[in-house]
């Protein structure tokens, strides 16, 4: 694996470790809420190319839902800019993630739906 997607993809785990044991990685995604939040309310009040990447319906993947970067503006999302193009390492993780986050689609679905 590369090091650094390694690293990445473990940052939770060391959010927990560095806790030792008192809390988890919330405040990243809290952080990462209202980062995406700030940048709606601007693009809704009229601010011109705001960027901002989240998990959304998307036909960029088989997948019924992904994240990728969103052009944001007046109407919410203005345009999914998708992912570009990938490298073989990246084309590799993904394919191996796929059962997993297809999984947790079809369990958000179903809880959604309740």
């Amino acid at each position: 694996t590369v090091p650094i997607a390694s690293e990445v993809s473990t940052q939770s785990t060391g959010v927990v470790e560095a806790k030792a044991g008192g809390g988890s990685a919330t405040l990243s995604m809290a952080y990462a809420g209202a980062r995406f939040a700030f940048a709606l309310l601007q693009a809704m009040n009229g601010a011109k190319n705001v960027v901002e990447c989240s998990y959304v319906e998307s036909d960029v993947t088989d997948m019924q839902f992904f994240s990728t970067p969103l052009l944001l503006g007046p109407n919410g999302v203005e345009q999914n800019l998708g992912m570009g193009t990938l490298i073989d390492f990246e084309q590799e993780a993904l394919e191996k993630m796929k059962p997993e986050l297809t999984g947790s689609i079809e369990k958000g679905i179903k809880f959604a739906n309740q």
